[in-house]
């Protein structure tokens, strides 16, 4: 079972974009982190395991206040090397009222259970080739929604990236 690590990088992004498909029913800005430590066999961003790109924390506000009238959510795939520095840009995000969600390769949801009063969406699992991702029905990667109404309530919300393929 993949952990989180103990050494702290400071996060840093390769890029970002605006999608429609990373979170369900959100426009979401997603930041590509690198730095990333599963190395899953079969990932499609294998150049995001390098140490590459700018650092987030100094930018996120840049970002975040230029498309701010267009997402609904903001969406960092990785970082859950610096799980300190991810609450610290998950606190930003929610000062400006958005939805947050992460994508992990840690399969353990337990890791997020200190960020979870500022995170509404988090995929866990890591990349497993013969079970695909989460539109895959045999997907090892599951896809939470975070109920913080109802006492942090996680509700398995896999299903919506398969309805389009059933």
């Amino acid at each position: 079972m993949k952990k989180a690590l103990d050494i702290m990088q400071s996060l840093k992004f390769t890029h970002y974009d605006i999608v429609f498909q990373e979170v369900p029913n959100e426009t979401t800005l997603v930041f590509n982190i690198s730095n990333c430590p599963h190395h899953c066999k079969g990932c499609h961003s294998t150049y995001l395991s390098k140490d590459i790109g700018e650092l987030l924390l100094p930018n996120i506000n840049q970002v975040i206040e230029k498309y701010k009238n267009q997402i609904t959510c903001v969406c960092f795939m990785g970082g859950d090397q610096n799980m300190e520095e991810l609450e610290g840009c998950l606190k930003i995000v929610k000062g400006y009222n958005l939805k947050t969600c992460v994508y992990s390769g840690l399969d353990d949801v337990n890791e997020f259970k200190h960020v979870f009063p500022y995170l509404n969406f988090v995929k866990i699992g890591s990349y497993n080739q013969l079970l695909g991702g989460l539109s895959n029905i045999t997907t090892n990667q599951i896809f939470y929604e975070i109920d913080q109404e109802n006492n942090n309530k996680l509700h398995d919300k896999t299903y919506l990236f398969r309805k389009a393929y059933v």
